[in-house]
C-alpha cells in the first residue's frame, strides 16, 4: 500500500519497512546518472542497514519502533518512547555503528578473497567502502537533523562522567533537594546541574533503579502515626527480624 509517497514492503510487529518515490531519483544522482544496477542495490542496502542501526538500539532500550523509511537521499527510523537524552544520543549513534560493521566485515572478506573482478561485486565494494565512508562523515556532523547532533553530545556528556545507558533500566529523578537520596543505587546517570529536557530544569540527581539484592527493606506498615503494632511500638517479629539482621552483620564482621 501507497502512504504519503511511501510504499509499504511489509510490516513485522507494529513496524514497517516503507521506501520513498524519491529512492530511484537519489540512486540515479548518486550513481552518477548512469545505469548501475548493483550499485542501486548497494546503496539501498546502505541506508536500509543504517535506519536498521538506528532501530536495534531503539528496541534494546525498550522503545517502540514505528518505521524504517528507505528514501533516494537518506532514511528514516520513526519511533516512539521516553528515552533519556543519553539514550537518545546512543541511538543517534546507531547508523553510523551498523555502517562501521558493514565496512569492517567488507575489508575483512577483501583481505580473504581479494579484490573482486566482476564488474558488479566492484561496484557493491565501491558502495561498501568510499560510498560508505563518505556517508558516515556527512551523518556525523553537528548540524540538525543529521545524527551528529544528538550523537555528540552524548560523547560530550559521557566524558562529563554521566553514566552509560544500560538496556532494560529506567530512571527516576530528584528535582529538589529536600528528596532523600536513594541508597544503593547502580550508578549516576547525569550529574547534578545538568538538565533534564523533559522538566526542563535542572536535575540535582538521577539515578538508575535498584538492584533487587540490594533493595532496602520496607519499614513496618504504619496506623495513626504509630509502629507497625498499632500500639507505639514494634512487633515481636519485627524485633527477631532485627536481631537476626544484627547477628547475620556480627557474623560477616568476624569474617
Amino acid at each position: 500500500m501507497t502512504e504519503r509517497g511511501y510504499l509499504t514492503l511489509f510490516s513485522m510487529r507494529g513496524a514497517s519497512l516503507r521506501l520513498h518515490w524519491s529512492l530511484p531519483l537519489g540512486m540515479l544522482v548518486f550513481g552518477g546518472l548512469r545505469v548501475a544496477p548493483a550499485f542501486w542495490l548497494g546503496f539501498f542496502l546502505l541506508v536500509l542497514i543504517h535506519e536498521l542501526g538506528h532501530a536495534f538500539v531503539v528496541k534494546a532500550y525498550g522503545h517502540r519502533v514505528l518505521s524504517v523509511d528507505v528514501t533516494g537521499f537518506g532514511g528514516l527510523c520513526r519511533w516512539s518512547g521516553s528515552a533519556s537524552v543519553m539514550e537518545r544520543g546512543l541511538i543517534a549513534w546507531g547508523g553510523v555503528l551498523a555502517q562501521a560493521v558493514l565496512l569492517a566485515i567488507t575489508f575483512g572478506v577483501l583481505l580473504v578473497v581479494g579484490a573482486p573482478k566482476a564488474l558488479w561485486a566492484r561496484e557493491l565494494v565501491s558502495v561498501f567502502t568510499y560510498t560508505n565512508l563518505w556517508i558516515i562523515g556527512l551523518n556525523l556532523l553537528p548540524i540538525p537533523p543529521l545524527d551528529g547532533a544528538e550523537a555528540w553530545g552524548f560523547v560530550r556528556n559521557l566524558i562529563k562522567g554521566a553514566g552509560f545507558p544500560r538496556p532494560g533500566q529506567r530512571l527516576r529523578v530528584r528535582l529538589n533537594d529536600d528528596a532523600p537520596e536513594p541508597p544503593h543505587a547502580d550508578a549516576v546517570v547525569w550529574r547534578p546541574g545538568d538538565r533534564d529536557p523533559r522538566f526542563q530544569r535542572p536535575v540535582q540527581q538521577v539515578w538508575t533503579k535498584y538492584r533487587d539484592s540490594e533493595r532496602p527493606p520496607r519499614a513496618a506498615p504504619k496506623e495513626n502515626g504509630k509502629g507497625g503494632n498499632g500500639k507505639g511500638g514494634t512487633s515481636n517479629d519485627d524485633l527477631a527480624r532485627m536481631l537476626k539482621d544484627i547477628g547475620d552483620e556480627a557474623g560477616r564482621a568476624r569474617r
